[in-house]
């Protein structure tokens, strides 16, 4: 397998990962004894999975087994720290592929109603050159361009996150859609390795959080007074009319 100085790894010490750190700094690492060739393991993008760190070509030059045997023995006993500087602590900043939390959110939540509205505004000009008849054809498949245009960037955000493409079936499983949209709109760059929120996450979790339970609390209400659980006659009548007068537009 061949390495670039530039590509960013990763790496996995007793269940804690760490980096990204360039190719070299990992070298620099197996050097001086604080990567273990069999105990801990690497991944960088490429790679279907993380592998011992014995098994990089390139990355522990070729020892005996009695001195490699030995640097582990000194890592175990507590001879050179494990992590001796910051540049190799977990970090949110990788070069990750796929779509980060900006592009993701721009079209899901930004780019349908600029969408819509555009078309609205152009809609006569449409009519005029395409005829009545194209024109029925366009405004049925206008709602599909921003549909396929969030489900493309869903798919490039789970590969960003570093989540499986199949993920995008929770989006049919109660709340377990709730836990995904959470993922996709809050979490940064390669969430699933380094598992750092950070404070821009935190901000956006935070957010999306309420406005779940304001739209839930918003659903719950309109149900209990749709069937008069709660409010008085005239109230339920007056939700009942605009929902009427709503669905009647939207026909």
């Amino acid at each position: 397998m061949e390495n670039k100085a530039t590509d960013a790894w990763f790496y996995s010490q007793k269940g804690e990962r760490f980096g990204p750190v360039t190719f070299p700094e990992l070298k620099t690492l197996a050097a001086g004894t604080e990567l273990s060739p069999r105990n801990d393991v690497v991944w960088t993008h490429g790679m279907a999975d993380w592998a011992p760190a014995g098994e990089i070509d390139g990355l522990f030059e070729r020892r005996s087994a009695k001195d490699a045997l030995e640097d582990e023995d000194v890592g175990e006993t507590g001879g050179a720290p494990l992590h001796s500087s910051a540049d190799v602590t977990a970090s949110t900043g990788g070069d990750w592929p796929g779509a980060r939390r900006r592009g993701f959110l721009i079209a899901w939540l930004i780019f349908p109603p600029l969408w819509f509205l555009g078309f609205h505004l152009a809609s006569p000009f449409f009519r005029v050159q395409f005829g009545p008849e194209i024109m029925k054809f366009l405004t049925i498949g206008s709602p599909m361009v921003p549909l396929l245009v969030a489900i493309y960037f869903g798919f490039k955000r789970l590969r960003n996150l570093g989540m499986n493409r199949l993920w995008c079936l929770a989006c049919f499983i109660p709340i377990l859609n709730l836990w995904l949209g959470f993922r996709c709109a809050a979490c940064p760059s390669g969430y699933a390795f380094h598992r750092k929120l950070g404070g821009t996450g935190i901000s956006l979790a935070v957010i999306y959080w309420l406005l779940i339970a304001a739209c839930s609390l918003a659903i719950f209400t309109g149900f209990a007074l749709w069937f008069g659980i709660v409010g008085s006659l005239e109230l339920q009548d007056l939700i009942r009319e605009q929902i009427r007068t709503a669905t009647a537009a939207i026909q």
